[in-house]
Order: structure tokens, then C-alpha cells, then sequence
């Protein structure tokens, strides 16, 4: 099975966690053997959207809902100049950047409605800083992010955008946060040329980005820059008996 514990989880709610990638041919009971085994406490687990009857077996067993991801990908890549509006530059973020760019992240993703908002046992605050802490761990390690984009006005971090290699000829477009103050200024839409620049800079040929299905407005903007949907997954939260201490 592919699953294991998320230490990082662990740390934001205090909880035992564990991650899993369902395949459709686990049984639920040994699945729930292994959460039991392990002490866990909330297992979140995905799986494609087409898979109805693993679907229906995670509901009947207690799993519910908690987001819908789709997933976009542009298999011809160009480049892109004159990308920013005047005023703005942009250059690559250093391990200086982390906590500028987890600020921004916490407020670019307060009450954002992911898997872990959507979760009504999981506090708010410690949801939102999951985004904080990703964005800012971005910079910091590349085991979280090859590359992270910044966009800058005023001597100021109004925008970033995180990519991380997936295949030796793909990458994806993981985390992007523009500064409310700047929104409207298509940032968002130059935040994903920039990225696909350094993609082909890189010599990646496609490029990947998702989002909840339900975030129309950079679904049109992948739309118009000639990205299309190419899969699906359902996250699925289930809470366990707190084991006795």
C-alpha cells in the first residue's frame, strides 16, 4: 500500500496522520488494519475520480469528501517576453526569502477551501499555516521546491510561484500566492509564464499545475494559455478512535 505517516501533519495538528495514494485495489479492512497498527488518528487519502467503487467503498466505511482536485497540463511549451507590467520585476527567491514569502502565503491562503479547511475537526489557523510553512519550506529546501518565482514591486515580495520537478521532462507549477493589494494586475497570469520560461529553461518540455475544481478563475487562465485537464482526484478524510495513552 502507499501509505505512510506525515510527520509534518503531525506537527501542525498534533495528531497522528497519515498519507495515502489509493490504486483501487486495496482493501478497505487492510487499510484501516494499518491505520490501527500505526495509532492514527486521521487518514487522508486520494484517489482518481473515475474509480466510482472505490468511491462508494471509502464512503460506506466512514471516509468523506473533502475536496476535488483537477489537474491541467500544457504539452507545448514557449517562451514568453515582456511578461511583467512596468513596475514590476522578478528574480529567484533564496533560503533569506522563507519568511517573507510564508507572510504573503498566509494571507494569500487565509480560509482557502483545501482538503484541510474543508475538514470541520481541524482549526482554521492551523489549516492556514500549512500554506504559510509549504510556501516558506519552499525556499529553503529543494526537497519542497526546485525553483521558487518572485514577483516584486516597490522593493516589496507582491507574488510568488513554487516549481518542482515531476519527470525528467515535466514540471509542476506547485504553490502561487499574489498579494491582495496587487490582485487584478494579472500577476497570476504572469506568474505562469514565468514559470513555463524557466521550465523550458530548464529543458522541461511539459508542464503541470492543479487546483480544486471549483477555483474557476486560474482554470481560465490555464485555458488561455493553452493548457488543458487531463485528470482527476477525490481527497477523502477519515477520523480514527483517539488510541488510549
Amino acid at each position: 500500500m502507499n501509505i505512510s505517516l506525515s510527520s509534518i501533519d503531525k506537527s501542525r495538528f498534533g495528531i497522528t496522520t497519515a498519507k495515502m495514494q489509493l490504486s483501487g485495489d486495496e482493501p478497505v479492512p487492510d487499510i484501516n488494519a494499518w491505520c490501527d497498527a500505526n495509532s492514527v488518528e486521521l487518514l487522508i487519502a486520494r484517489c482518481r475520480c473515475d474509480d466510482i467503487a472505490l468511491v462508494q467503498k471509502l464512503e460506506a466505511d466512514g471516509f468523506f469528501l473533502t475536496d476535488t482536485l483537477v489537474y491541467y497540463r500544457n504539452k507545448e511549451l514557449t517562451q514568453s517576453a515582456d511578461v511583467l507590467k512596468e513596475g514590476y520585476s522578478t528574480r529567484f527567491a533564496t533560503a533569506a526569502d522563507a519568511a517573507t514569502v510564508g507572510a504573503l502565503a498566509e494571507v494569500t491562503f487565509a480560509g482557502y477551501t483545501g482538503h484541510y479547511h474543508a475538514d470541520p475537526r481541524l482549526a482554521s489557523a492551523d489549516c492556514d499555516a500549512v500554506y504559510s510553512s509549504w510556501a516558506a519550506s519552499s525556499c529553503a529546501s529543494t526537497a519542497v521546491a526546485d525553483q521558487v518565482i518572485l514577483i516584486e514591486h516597490g522593493g516589496k515580495t507582491v507574488a510568488f510561484a513554487t516549481v518542482k520537478k515531476v519527470e525528467s521532462y515535466m514540471m509542476e507549477g506547485v504553490l502561487f500566492g499574489v498579494s491582495p493589494e496587487h490582485q487584478g494586475r494579472s500577476l497570476y497570469n504572469a506568474l505562469m509564464l514565468l514559470a513555463q520560461n524557466w521550465a523550458m529553461n530548464h529543458n522541461f518540455k511539459q508542464m503541470i499545475v492543479s487546483t480544486q475544481v471549483t477555483n474557476l478563475a486560474v482554470q481560465k487562465v490555464w485555458c488561455r494559455q493553452r493548457f488543458e485537464p487531463f485528470k482527476s482526484y477525490y481527497t477523502f478524510h477519515k477520523w480514527f478512535a483517539k488510541p488510549a495513552r
